[in-house]
């Protein structure tokens, strides 16, 4: 599929629907991330936005960049986060999103890393462990079913190649994604 202009039925459901029927889903796996309010956290492949905005009124002290390659995505995550300040929208690649290396406390991955092109993808992570702090996390979930997922060994091993160190994981079943892989990686100091 083309996450950069996808299809408008995509839009509606994942973008619109989704975030409002599996509410709980999303704010659950955000209030599961270990936050204070001061953090300046990345949500890598926000979509439109269904983690984010749990995370957004959690940061008080702290900021929110909200970064996706589909412009229809993150404009409707700018509508549903518009009364937050400290949360900024960028609709491009990680690697050329201009972001300042050492400058994030937490990298927030939900369901997105594995749709990143196979091409990609380490490149991706590398970038993405380059923006955070030392000690600064990487928080991810991701689908592991075959016909829509990776291997958790897959994520695992390519957190491990870019320098990251994990600190806590697991795998379970969670409605609608099915089998997932939760792990946290931290950014040796």
């Amino acid at each position: 599929m083309d996450f950069v202009d996808p299809p408008c039925l995509f839009v509606l459901v994942d973008g619109v629907l989704g975030p409002r029927l599996f509410r709980a889903f999303y704010r659950r796996y955000a209030r599961s991330i270990d936050l204070q309010g001061h953090e300046h956290v990345l949500e890598f492949g926000c979509g439109s936005g269904g983690v984010s905005e749990y995370l957004a009124p959690r940061l008080k002290d702290g900021a929110l960049v909200c970064l996706d390659i589909s412009p229809p995505m993150l404009r409707i995550a700018e509508k549903r986060l518009n009364q937050y300040p400290n949360v900024r929208f960028l609709t491009e690649p990680v690697g050329n999103a201009g972001l300042e290396e050492s400058s994030l406390d937490v990298v927030v991955i939900h369901n997105a890393l594995h749709d990143v092109p196979d091409a990609e993808r380490d490149r991706a992570v590398a970038v993405l462990a380059a923006l955070l702090k030392p000690g600064g996390r990487i928080c991810l979930r991701e689908p592991t079913k075959p016909s829509h997922g990776l291997p958790a060994e897959t994520f695992r091993a390519m957190m491990v190649e870019a320098g990251l160190v994990e600190i806590e994981s697991s795998e379970y079943s969670v409605f609608p994604i099915g089998p997932v892989y939760d792990g946290v990686y931290v950014k040796p100091d």
